[in-house]
């Protein structure tokens, strides 16, 4: 790889067949402060950033091997940031200077615990858009514990959280993030514009609320207590809505994140660790074919409740043990395509291989 000074250097020696301004990829990247700090990119609201890093023709190529970037040291400033890949599926991270805009890829090691904290930040916005959007087969009239329960279902592999209760403190405290990236965006047809789905303004608002409830556990003691009537504190809260936080406060948001994050990768299941020893015989779907009768699909005309709605626990579960037991009546089990399937394919103890997928 080459290593250049100038950014429209790097651009012009990465030129691919651009159609206007320039879009490259970044690799091996940390965004940082002119003092060369590293910072998480949403410090953009407050101080200028800069990149460093590897950057690549937007068009990948067959041979990663034979793949040769432009290595540029510390060029923007970054003007601006966007997330992508609503229609997709999966989030792709934006970032822009005066001279082209950047696809973020792999994140330098050193700064991959900012950058792994904001994908999953855009992860859950393309998750809450999913849920909410006709057009992907999403409800734009489910509650917010229904939301809640969906998202903590689709984003449960992720190895940042240790179970249900840590997923759902982080969906709700950004709230106020997922509902700003959500109603920005071009609306499809039949979609309901996001800023009338009750489900995003119970989320944005109950973030809301927490945060208030946090910077009140740390207001000083010498602070005056003041009790107003009810329509005074409609009024606050009319004027909190309609103006943006100032930069003080966006920092101690911030870095209030950073802390709550760092502190969910610490709880993160012990048992992570340790199961990755265990491993069990798979059973193949034909070798017991002839033991069960003809393949079926699973159908009902009930409407049905997400398992984490019907339970409500307010806790994560670090043992099997110490989970909820209750009577199962009228059951079945099937894949992701409603195939009704055998018990059969799974193993009879918790471990890290298993690669099947069965609900009920």
């Amino acid at each position: 790889d080459q290593i250049v000074e100038e950014e429209f250097l790097a651009v012009r020696m990465t030129a691919g067949q651009d159609d206007g301004r320039p879009n490259r990829r970044l690799t091996d990247f940390i965004l940082h402060d002119e003092t060369g700090a590293a910072q998480p990119l949403e410090m953009l609201e407050i101080n200028d950033l800069f990149i460093t890093g590897l950057i690549l023709p937007l068009e990948g190529s067959v041979d990663k091997k034979k793949e040769e970037g432009v290595r540029c040291e510390g060029f923007g400033r970054i003007e601006s940031w966007d997330i992508s890949g609503y229609e997709d599926g999966s989030p792709v991270i934006w970032i822009s200077t005066d001279i082209a805009d950047y696809n973020c890829q792999k994140a330098a090691a050193s700064y991959k615990k900012y950058y792994d904290h904001f994908f999953e930040k855009a992860r859950a916005c393309l998750e809450v858009y999913k849920k909410l959007a006709k057009s992907s087969g999403g409800d734009p009239d489910i509650s917010l514990d229904e939301l809640l329960a969906g998202m903590a279902r689709s984003m449960s592999g992720s190895k940042y959280f240790s179970g249900t209760v840590s997923l759902k403190e982080f969906i709700i405290s950004q709230g106020g993030f997922i509902y700003k990236q959500l109603i920005g965006l071009e609306l499809k047809a039949n979609d309901k514009g996001f800023e009338d789905i009750p489900a995003l303004i119970a989320l944005r608002d109950e973030s809301k609320k927490q945060a208030n409830f946090a910077s009140a556990q740390v207001m000083p003691s010498n602070a005056t207590l003041k009790i107003g009537s009810g329509t005074v504190d409609e009024e606050k809260k009319n004027q909190m809505d309609s103006v943006d936080e100032d930069e003080d406060a966006k920092l101690a948001r911030l870095l209030q994140e950073e802390e709550n994050w760092n502190s969910r990768k610490q709880r993160k299941n012990p048992r992570s660790s340790s199961s990755s020893n265990k491993f069990y015989i798979k059973i193949n779907e034909d070798e017991i074919a002839n033991d069960y009768p003809l393949p079926a699909y699973y159908k009902t005309s009930l409407q049905e409740t997400d398992e984490f709605i019907v339970f409500d626990n307010d806790y994560d579960v670090y043992d099997i043990e110490d989970l909820p037991r209750s009577m199962l009546h009228n059951w079945a089990l099937y894949n992701s395509d409603s195939r009704l399937i055998s018990l059969e394919l799974l193993p009879m103890k918790p471990c890290s291989e298993i690669d099947v997928t069965i609900f009920g």
